[in-house]
């Protein structure tokens, strides 16, 4: 799957190229059956089309789809945090807060987007519903994959992101599941934001 997306975000492929099971195979140096179950999981988030003997075929994947993708997130997330306002434990809440704060008191970068993840699977955890959680987990690589594929581009965010997380935290703390939902909501638009830069910026590099 990252192959794929990381072609796609860095020019090696448009919408409507084809890519076979077979030619994946032998590109990415794996067998079939991997290539096989990562088309499906990209057919199910709409990033390839799979046609009957013909194989995939890649689907447009521009600044539109970005956010229609951050749409269906904020969705899944957002409620995600409303339910684990009233059942996240605080031991949980105080652990990521500690962390959070020790990367901005040292001005250090999430690396790797570490506790960014650990934070939004912490929340789909303690939602309490392990199909949502099930959701915003693909969701999350999905993502997780396009930041590898842009590298360094989106590393001027992060004490935006911090600043962001330890709200999110507060509100959770406070056990206040609308303040929870929109801070949640908040963050998601301003990811959003910053994915759609950085990708038009990925996309004028490949142009030079």
């Amino acid at each position: 799957m990252r192959g794929v997306i990381h072609g796609l975000l860095r020019g090696r492929w448009r919408g409507g190229d084809r890519l076979t099971e077979v030619d994946a195979a032998d590109l990415f140096k794996v067998s079939r059956t991997p290539v096989r179950e990562a088309l499906l999981e990209l057919a199910s988030m709409g990033i390839v089309e799979l046609r009957r003997n013909c194989g995939a075929i890649l689907l447009p994947f521009g600044e539109k789809e970005l956010r229609n993708l951050y749409a269906v997130r904020t969705l899944l997330e957002t409620e995600a945090a409303r339910l684990a306002a009233t059942r996240m434990d605080d031991t949980a809440i105080d652990q990521l807060k500690s962390s959070f704060t020790a990367l901005r008191r040292e001005q250090r970068p999430d690396a790797d987007w570490k506790l960014d993840r650990e934070l939004h699977a912490a929340i789909a955890q303690a939602a309490d519903n392990p199909r949502l959680a099930g959701e915003i987990a693909r969701y999350s690589d999905l993502v997780q994959t396009m930041r590898e594929a842009v590298g360094t581009v989106l590393a001027d965010i992060h004490s935006a992101s911090l600043a962001e997380h330890l709200r999110i935290l507060r509100c959770l703390k406070q056990r206040d599941t609308n303040a929870a939902a929109e801070a949640m909501r908040q963050h998601l638009a301003q990811a959003a934001s910053s994915a759609v830069a950085a990708v038009k910026q990925v996309g004028k590099a490949q142009k030079h």
